[in-house]
This record gives C-alpha cells, sequence and structure tokens, in this order.
C-alpha cells in the first residue's frame, strides 16, 4: 500500500451545485445570476476554457453567501 501512487482529491461545494439548486438558493438570498434560465445555466457548464468554468464557479458562490447557507447545501 506505501508503495502505491497518492492523489489529494478533494471538492469545492460552489462547483458542485445542480443548476436547480443554484437557481433556488439564487432566489432565497436574493442573489441575480448571469443566466436566465435553467436550461441556460446547464448549458454554461459546457466549458470552453479556464474562464468559461471560473464564470460558473464565481456564480455558484455568490449564491452562497455565509456559513448557514453551507450548512444547509450540506443537508439537501
Amino acid at each position: 500500500m506505501e508503495q502505491l501512487p497518492k492523489t489529494e482529491l478533494h471538492l469545492h461545494i460552489e462547483g458542485t451545485l445542480e443548476p436547480e439548486l443554484m437557481f433556488a438558493l439564487a432566489q432565497r438570498n436574493h442573489v441575480n445570476l448571469p443566466y436566465a434560465s435553467i436550461d441556460e445555466l446547464r448549458a454554461a457548464y459546457d466549458f470552453h476554457n479556464l474562464q468559461s468554468f471560473l464564470d460558473l464557479y464565481y456564480a455558484g458562490a455568490a449564491v452562497l453567501p455565509c456559513c448557514s447557507t453551507y450548512k444547509r447545501v450540506e443537508i439537501i
């Protein structure tokens, strides 16, 4: 086991939000998303470059404004 290659696996909650949940959290937290619909948001998950990924990531971060929101997402 000690000789097997190792890797660090982690994720950021902001990057795991499904479009429906992101829209629900945006509405609950009074955050305007740069996407007009869930379908438009879903299409944004087809990344073309790092910036398109970061745009979506930051939109996800914006709907999670405080610790209590993170705790609610953990429960969902």
